[in-house]
């Protein structure tokens, strides 16, 4: 059962953005981060948008040792887009399906640079451990060449251990350098638009 400690939707930018928290989380963290590791060992990295560190490929989630923590982080997903579509300036009309899911562990000096998640609707991810001074993430205006100099363009957001976030795909955003002696691990997932047409 997911305990929430807090729900919120909010205008950041000029953007939506959502997160939740789970009281229960750290029960199961331990898990996650030795499921990762273990998997991070047997599987060739992903090199997108992670410099020095590991990212996972994007279907790994299909892996049957993943379900427990597939089912887990379906629920907080399903009930973080609910609140999402909630804020009036979401615009979200649809009924957003899982597209794709990666992981990834930031060592010591690793990071991500600045992208966005083409071909889908949301954005989200779930941090797992994030030790102190493991990079915070940053959120740029799309149109920060131009406003930079008018107006306050981006923001950054130190995440903490079992926070989930979910943000327009268009939302650019980055990851800064860990600094720490210890591993960052994330989980980002993408969903995309789903209409009961589409049945």
């Amino acid at each position: 059962m997911i305990e929430y400690e807090s729900i919120d939707s909010d205008v950041v930018l000029p953007y939506v953005m959502a997160s939740s928290s789970d009281k229960n989380f750290f029960q199961i963290k331990d898990e996650f981060v030795n499921w990762m590791d273990n998997y991070a060992k047997v599987y060739q990295q992903n090199y997108r948008s992670n410099v020095n560190g590991y990212q996972s490929p994007d279907d790994f989630y299909k892996e049957k040792s993943f379900s427990p923590f597939l089912n887990y982080m379906s629920e907080r997903i399903l009930d973080l887009v609910d609140e999402f579509k909630k804020n009036e300036d979401s615009n979200i009309n649809c009924i957003p399906r899982l597209s794709n899911m990666w992981f990834n562990i930031n060592y010591k000096g690793s990071y991500n640079t600045a992208h966005t998640h083409p071909g889908s609707i949301l954005a989200g991810v779930l941090y797992i451990n994030v030790p102190e001074d493991s990079g915070d993430i940053q959120f740029m205006h799309h149109d920060y060449h131009n406003l930079s100099l008018i107006q306050h363009t981006d923001m950054s957001l130190q995440p903490s251990d079992g926070l989930m976030l979910l943000f327009p795909s268009s939302f650019q955003h980055s990851v800064g350098v860990n600094c720490s002696d210890h591993p960052r691990y994330s989980i980002a997932f993408n969903l995309y638009e789903y209409y009961e047409s589409d049945r």
